[in-house]
């Protein structure tokens, strides 16, 4: 097999030299006959007829497309990226309401409280405190056994920010009498994404 390759590649190698081939790959073609004894190659125009004892070749130095390959092995994990934008997030408040209607001491400031009447209280946020509508969660706050079942009664959001909220305490008996009781909150509204 060797000995046809050389056959081959030395008289192709002339025939670039004598017709002053480009270095450079083209699609061009080109015609020869093989000699099926020896294996040597003779280039031929297109179209010329080879003898009984050769077999007619082509080629050019550009070839069709092969098939797809294998994938290859994964590459190694790339560098981490930078931290992305801060997302949305939640802005809440926290607050205890003592029975009387007053904020306990202990709780955040942000809010204002006051007692409309037995068992009724309402929560006032200032504007500019809220971005959307906050939701209110309340749960009775108290000795054992003194608790009451809290309702958020009404909620109301101003486009300047700021919100109401009514809440009614009730007794556990039936008929829900209204009674005064402290209770906790938390008020809490999305924030847009920065």
């Amino acid at each position: 097999m060797l000995h046809k390759s050389r056959s081959i590649m030395l008289p192709l190698a002339l025939v670039a030299l004598a017709v002053g081939a480009p270095a450079t790959a083209s699609a061009e073609v080109l015609y020869g006959c093989m000699n099926k004894t020896n294996g040597s190659v003779r280039i031929v125009a297109e179209g010329v007829a080879c003898q009984n004892s050769e077999l007619p070749v082509s080629w050019s130095s550009e070839g069709v497309p092969g098939p797809q390959g294998p994938a290859g092995p994964a590459g190694p994990t790339g560098p981490t990226g930078p931290a992305g934008p801060a997302g949305a997030g939640v802005k809440t408040i926290a607050g205890i309401v003592n029975a009387d209607g007053a904020n306990n001491p202990i709780t955040s400031s942000g809010f204002t409280s006051e007692k409309l009447g037995p068992g009724e209280y309402k929560i006032s946020f200032p504007a500019g405190t809220w971005q959307s509508f906050p939701v209110m969660t309340v749960t009775p706050f108290g000795v054992n056994g003194a608790y009451g079942n809290p309702v958020v009664w009404s909620a109301l959001g101003f486009g300047n920010g700021s919100a109401e909220f009514v809440i009614r305490m009730s007794s556990t008996t039936p008929g829900q009498t209204l009674f005064d009781n402290a209770f906790m909150f938390i008020a809490a509204a999305s924030l847009p994404a920065p």
